[in-house]
């Protein structure tokens, strides 16, 4: 057991440590923001669901009213023929007299059926009212969510932007930093090269510099293509100059 106990911790680190290399900050924000845009979407299609729900029930609720009236103003209609005929039916004997109390009692069977369908309608209607009460607040609570995570994603993403920027610089100042470092690590042999080669700079400065003492000494002047006079050249310019005192002489 602590044998595998070690080996799957190994496992968990070494695991933990390429998930950490590979978890970029601007990569993660942006699936955390499009996974905030998604559910923003839902909760989108729950609130129009919702309204479209309230609107439904509104309509029910109108409906369930207008017929609770109709029905109530047809009764009252129904009902006033019955009235209106139950107070001719003594002056009707026999056979009409039979028919106009079977029509009185068609008119009061319509009545109580319009009547029990004003009581179902309105009875209807007090039960929309109570449900389209909840489904409103129930809406008004939607909508607050909806207006919160319309708050949080926009703060979300505005964070989001601000901290990939950060990202985006430490990776720059980053890469800066370690070419830096780079050329520290090789200033010790810059410096070495640089001191080489003004010694050897130095060094022929100063084998020109002899060059040019021994060329003077010699005669030959800096810049000119003169040669030195030789000693032969000395001893025939002395022979020709005796020659021509001796010849002087003779004259």
């Amino acid at each position: 057991m602590g044998l595998f106990k070690r080996f799957k911790d190994v496992i968990c680190a070494k695991t933990s440590a390429i998930l950490h290399e590979l978890e970029k900050p601007d990569e993660q924000l942006d699936y955390m923001y499009e996974k905030l845009i998604e559910e923003k979407k839902k909760v989108d299609i729950a609130v129009r669901d919702a309204i479209a729900a309230k609107h439904t029930m509104e309509k029910d609720l109108q409906s369930a009213q207008k017929e609770a009236v109709n029905a109530h103003e047809k009764a009252k209609e129904y009902r006033s023929k019955a009235i209106a005929l139950e107070a001719k039916l003594g002056e009707l004997e026999g056979a009409k007299l039979e028919e106009a109390k079977a029509q009185v009692q068609r008119y009061n069977d319509v009545v109580t059926q319009l009547l029990s369908t004003e009581a179902h309608q309105k009875a209807r209607a007090e039960d929309l009212k109570k449900s389209l009460e909840n489904a409103k607040i129930r809406v008004r609570a939607l909508e607050e969510k909806q207006i919160d995570l319309k708050t949080k994603i926009q703060r979300f993403k505005a964070k989001k932007d601000d901290l990939t920027v950060d990202w985006k610089m430490a990776k720059a100042e980053e890469k800066v930093n370690s070419a830096l470092a780079g050329v520290g690590s090789e200033i010790g042999d810059i410096d070495i090269t640089v001191s080489r080669m003004e010694e050897r700079i130095k060094t022929k400065q100063a084998k020109a510099a002899a060059a040019a003492e021994m060329a003077g000494s010699t005669g030959v002047g800096i810049g000119t293509k003169e040669v030195g006079v030789s000693s032969i050249e000395k001893e025939l310019k002395l022979e020709e100059d005796l020659a021509a005192l001796d010849a002087e002489l003779k004259k």
